[in-house]
């Protein structure tokens, strides 16, 4: 079960100029590099570390939504 989804666009702020470009989470992990258009500068995210912080986030919804009883 997929609690994620991982297609939702969230705010990349730029470190450069704080232009904030909207990137999904499969677009992180197929790409984690972009260009910003506010400044022009190559962004290298760390996808690995990104990966690893979406499955911890999963398995702590899963647990507390085990949790939850209706």
């Amino acid at each position: 079960m997929t609690i994620i989804n991982k297609n939702v666009k969230l705010d990349i702020p730029c470190p450069e100029c704080g232009y904030k470009t909207k990137l999904s989470i499969n677009e992180i992990e197929q790409n984690p590099s972009y260009v910003c258009p506010g400044c022009g500068k190559t962004i290298n995210l760390n996808a690995d570390n990104f990966t690893q912080d979406i499955k911890d986030a999963e398995k702590q919804l899963k647990k507390a939504f085990k949790n939850i009883k209706l």
